[in-house]
């Protein structure tokens, strides 16, 4: 059991994400007492079966609780990761994986599909979910 009463995941890093070396190498010193969230939200475009999502990830500051929903994967060394539950088996499957991307101080952690059509699968099967959610 984690600290915030989720059941710890243990997986290999590769078993749900890659990472890396520049996402191992700077994200340690992003971190700053804080948490690396992975959501994702969902849509319906105007009325149809026509679905939109992407993947969301924010960081959190350590002290602010983690909803049940959001289980902690293995991440490297001095990064904390908690990825919403649904995402764990697309993540493996789609071969996601953690790099950064931007310049100077917009650099921030991203997440890489290597499928995406099992992304496009996922979203078009749930429902709504909003990105403002948490």
């Amino acid at each position: 059991m984690a600290a915030n009463g989720s059941k710890l995941i243990t997986m290999s890093r590769a078993a749900v994400v890659t990472w890396s070396e520049s996402a191992r190498r700077e994200l340690p010193s992003m971190a700053r007492g804080r948490r690396l969230l992975v959501d994702y939200f969902a849509a319906r475009c105007c009325g149809t079966n026509v679905s939109i999502g992407d993947l969301s990830v924010q960081w959190r500051p350590l002290s602010r609780p983690v909803d049940p929903e959001f289980v902690p994967v293995e991440a490297p060394e001095g990064v904390r990761v908690c990825v919403q539950r649904d995402l764990v088996s697309v993540l493996r499957a789609a071969g996601g994986r953690v790099d950064v991307r931007g310049w100077g101080r917009f650099r921030r952690p991203v997440i890489e599909l290597a499928d995406g059509a099992l992304w496009l699968d996922f979203v078009g099967c749930r429902g709504p979910r909003s990105p403002l959610r948490h």
